[in-house]
């Protein structure tokens, strides 16, 4: 008798392949320049060259701000009446433009929060515009009481803005009843909040003096105060980055500190190339910050945030004079 053995063959299938999805983050620099009409330059941070320049339709004079939000950049005109445009990033032309109503003149400041655009004017009356960013329609007015919006920033649900009065006064907004919730007073001597920026749950105001408020926005008092080192007055910007508060001066040259924000004591100066007068504005990417400058033709540092030294900087086309405005978007 025979025993026949069967043998049993496995096939063994490699396993299906792995598709990873990379992901790559570009991201740009905006400027913003006083001219008529107004022109924005958008600005490639790793080379520091011109993508391509966006043209304000006639009329859109002096860009005075600019932000960003889901994936468009807003841009406000310091005219009469005031202006908001909606521009594309990509192609760098206009989507949409909200003109502000009669008296809402001289925009100064622009800020962002839960999806709406908020526009400050330096009328004689301030105001603050709530925006539709979709529509490019008003929602909703504040009046100020004091005079001459210079700046605004948002932070915990709430927009604050600064004036130009003697002390400074910071107003906190309620951005759903567009309402005054209460008023930060500055000490003497720290007059015209010429800049405003948020970290941390605080607050930090600029003023045209050598001083930085640190202010709670919970009961709007102030924390502690930054000095400047003797010479860096009248503070026309402020960003933070990495959990720093950055102060650019209106200074022959221009200075940027790094301040620690505990403690409100300097951390360390970028002393700008000659030529690079006065810093009208700041904003922070991916590890540095870039300031602009009151300059013919509109110079913009790319500035090492660690080592407080420059890295590059941009030359802007002929007439493109006076950085008022810097922002930054991730796409």
């Amino acid at each position: 008798m025979s025993t026949v053995e069967e043998a049993n063959f496995y096939i063994v299938c490699p396993p299906p392949p792995v598709t990873t999805t990379t992901t790559t983050t570009v991201s740009y620099v905006f400027a913003g320049y006083p001219t008529a009409p107004g022109h924005v330059d958008k600005i490639s941070p790793s080379t520091m060259s011109l993508v391509k320049t966006f043209t304000a339709p006639s009329g859109h004079n002096y860009v005075y701000a600019l932000i960003t939000l889901s994936g468009y950049v807003f841009v406000g005109y310091y005219a009469s009446p005031g202006r908001v445009d909606k521009i594309s990033p990509s192609t760098m032309s206009l989507v949409k433009t909200f003109t502000a109503p009669s008296g809402h003149y001289n925009l100064r400041a622009l800020t962002s929060l839960s999806g709406y655009v908020f526009a400050g004017y330096s009328a004689a009356s301030s105001r603050v515009d709530k925006i539709s960013p979709s529509t490019m329609s008003l929602i909703k007015t504040f009046t100020s009481t004091h005079f001459h919006l210079l700046s605004l920033t948002s932070l915990s649900g709430y927009v604050f803005a600064g004036y130009s009065t003697s002390p400074g006064h910071v107003d906190k907004i309620s951005p759903s009843t567009m309402s005054l919730v209460k008023t930060f007073t500055a000490p003497s001597g720290h007059y015209y909040v010429l800049s405003l920026a948020s970290l941390s749950g605080y607050v930090f105001a600029g003023y045209y003096t050598a001083y930085v408020d640190k202010i709670n926005p919970s009961t709007m008092s102030l924390v502690k105060t930054f000095t400047a080192p003797y010479g860096h007055n009248e503070v026309f910007a402020l960003t933070s980055l990495s959990g720093y508060v950055f102060a650019g001066y209106y200074t022959s040259f221009g200075h940027v500190d790094k301040i620690s924000p505990s403690t409100m004591t300097l951390v360390k100066t970028f002393t700008a190339p000659y030529g690079h007068n006065y810093v009208l504005s700041l904003t922070s990417l991916s590890g540095y910050v870039f300031a602009g400058y009151s300059t013919t033709p509109g110079y913009v540092d790319k500035i090492d945030s660690i080592t407080m030294s420059l890295v590059k900087t941009f030359t802007p086309p002929s007439g493109h004079n006076s950085v008022h405005a810097l922002t930054t978007l991730a796409t």
